[in-house]
């Protein structure tokens, strides 16, 4: 936030179509208030190697749901199984079975609010 207060500042931010009203500094000010409101959830990993790889990596998750149903296991009482990769684990597959409302509740987590 501190980054994105002093790129303002300085002149360095562009908003384009229906973020223009933002550009004015009550507006901005409004806008930067309603992030700090926000829960937010920060992953962070190694720079990528390139731009194109930044493209690629955004282009996933613009592109695919969270989740393919090939990965879904099962779906009972209550439960979904699914499998996923450990990378901490040499790249293994594994299972994990969740409640149905926190699987919902993590992949609720990789859909973009609509006001961003």
């Amino acid at each position: 936030m501190h980054y994105l207060k002093q790129a303002y500042k300085n002149g360095e931010l562009e908003f384009f179509g229906s973020q223009t009203a933002i550009g004015s500094k009550n507006r901005f000010q409004e806008f930067l208030a309603s992030l700090y409101r926000k829960e937010w959830y920060i992953y962070c990993k190694r720079p990528f190697a390139t731009p194109a790889a930044v493209i690629e990596y955004l282009g996933r998750y613009t592109h695919r749901v969270a989740i393919s149903n090939n990965r879904i296991v099962s779906t009972d009482a209550g439960k979904v199984c699914f499998r996923w990769r450990d990378y901490k684990d040499k790249n293994k597959w594994k299972v994990m079975e969740l409640e149905s409302d926190e699987f919902i509740r993590r992949f609720l987590m990789h859909i973009c609010p609509r006001d961003l």
